[in-house]
């Protein structure tokens, strides 16, 4: 049986989100991703990402401070420029020759206002947003949330629909939506992704004409999901009565073996004021939490790929998402 887990070597090999861009400064910051920690600081203004280990003795770069342009070891006070090349030495004096130690440095992008690593080479690009860019949208960021579960466990959860009724009886889920119906999964033309389009109903406890009666409870709503590996997805609802529209980013960062950053944001067209903003993203929180209730207390941290659980047809695109994921795995093992 082949499974995936937040330290599986693939993901070495593919970006990672590992926080947002204005959430790191001068002040050096460790962060965790597949089981590795890296250092993320800023030197000259310009966001660096190296290995969390001063090759002279191992210390912890996070621990120390920069200097100048320079990143400092709070062992013995080693400095290391942008380029993660030793600068100075103290022990040895100003004019003295310097070792040739270097910082390990991963492939680093910024995107969708958060910074990207890949231990690396990438294999897969990132996925694209379409909703970014519609200026008619507000982007409403959630804290990063840490939880004690896979990155793949919480993208699969997210991709589910036939849990909204029981997981999610507390903020919109249905009992007249039990009956999952037909639907297809259709996979991008790289074979790293694929798009779902799924019409569904809920009850919309977010929309204020339901306690006065001039709208009902139960109302339509149309999901589409576009599914991006190893754990990106991007759900855009559409509520025909209302006219909302808010599409729900989730990337994963796989941490540790037991933990994962989730990063959301939703980009919405009902946001108007800091009070939408802040009931929009209690209300997530909300359906989040529940999920929680589920993921966190799951068998194990890996998900399998290919056998060791039942499937049925109402979960032909979470089939798919092991399939993708298993190609991953596997396309190293091939070459």
């Amino acid at each position: 049986m082949t499974s995936i887990s937040n330290l599986s070597p693939e993901l070495k090999s593919v970006w990672h989100p590992i926080g947002r861009v204005d959430s790191f400064g001068e002040t050096p910051t460790r962060i965790e991703l597949v089981g590795e920690a890296y250092v993320v600081v800023r030197l000259d203004g310009e966001i660096k990402v190296f290995a969390d280990i001063c090759p002279h003795r191992y210390a912890r770069l996070s621990d120390g401070q920069v200097v100048g342009s320079n990143i400092q070891c709070p062992y013995h006070g080693w400095q290391y420029d942008a380029n993660g090349r030793c600068a100075h030495v103290p022990a040895l004096g100003i004019e003295a020759t310097l070792p040739p130690a270097q910082l390990t440095i991963p492939f680093v992008q910024e995107k969708y206002d958060l910074v990207w690593v890949s231990p690396l080479e990438p294999i897969i690009d990132i996925l694209q947003i379409p909703e970014w860019e519609d200026e008619s949208l507000t982007r409403v960021w959630m804290p990063p949330i840490d939880i004690n579960a896979g990155a793949a466990q919480s993208i699969d959860n997210f991709l589910d629909f036939a849990h909204f009724p029981f997981v999610h009886a507390g903020t919109f889920g249905s009992e007249k939506d039990l009956l999952v119906n037909e639907y297809s999964t259709e996979r991008t033309p790289d074979g790293w992704g694929f798009v779902v389009e799924y019409p569904h109903v809920i009850e919309n406890h977010e929309d204020p004409l339901v306690k006065t009666g001039a709208h009902p409870l139960i109302q339509d709503r149309l999901m589409r999901y576009d599914f991006r590996a190893p754990f990106t997805a991007n759900l855009r609802l559409e509520l025909p009565l209302t006219g909302m529209v808010n599409a729900i980013v989730m990337w994963c960062q796989p941490m540790t073996l037991d933990t994962t950053r989730v990063h959301i944001v939703m980009i919405r067209n009902d946001c108007h004021t800091p009070a939408d903003i802040q009931a929009a993203i209690d209300y997530e929180m909300k359906i989040f939490t529940e999920d929680l209730q589920v993921i966190e207390f799951l068998a194990d941290k890996t998900v399998p790929l290919d056998r060791g659980q039942s499937h049925v047809r109402s979960d032909r695109h979470t089939v798919e998402f092991r399939r993708i994921l298993l190609k991953l795995l596997t396309s190293f093992s091939a070459s």
